[in-house]
């Protein structure tokens, strides 16, 4: 009984866990969708964006891990100043995005990408990130 009630939790938890991702592709989505669109953007429906940016998001992830701890490793290690770590992190960040969503628009039919579109999503969906670089974590 103590069995199926802890994986009625699991997939609880994992059930409220998609509804915020897929709530915050949405809204992500359809901000970049609004920009990327004049640099040829196509898509089909509302919902092709939001599955585009919620599985290019998830393939964007090992590498836009490395692009966060990068700057900021060399920052804390006083090789680069806290300007040149967030314009590194920026950089990095704003093509492992871009990577991922390249990769996403491969494999779906009813989303269309130009690199000048996808390099745009990425650097709007690093600039959140930018204030994180360069402040210390707490342990």
């Amino acid at each position: 009984m103590k069995q199926s009630k802890r994986w009625q939790d699991i997939l609880i938890g994992a059930g409220i866990f998609a509804l915020f991702a897929f709530a915050v592709s949405a809204v992500c989505g359809l901000v970049c969708a609004t920009l990327m669109v004049p640099l040829g953007f196509q898509y089909r429906g509302i919902w092709d964006i939001v599955v585009f940016f919620f599985w290019g998001g998830l393939v964007s992830i090992p590498v836009s891990l490395t692009a966060e701890a990068l700057p900021q490793a060399l920052y804390s290690l006083g090789k680069l100043p806290l300007w040149g770590a967030r314009t590194l992190y920026l950089l990095l960040d704003a093509f492992a995005t871009g990577l991922g969503l390249a990769v996403v628009d491969l494999f779906m039919d009813t989303v269309s990408a130009t690199d000048l579109s996808l390099w745009l999503a990425g650097f709007l969906l690093a600039l959140p990130g930018l204030k994180d670089i360069g402040r210390k974590k707490k342990v």
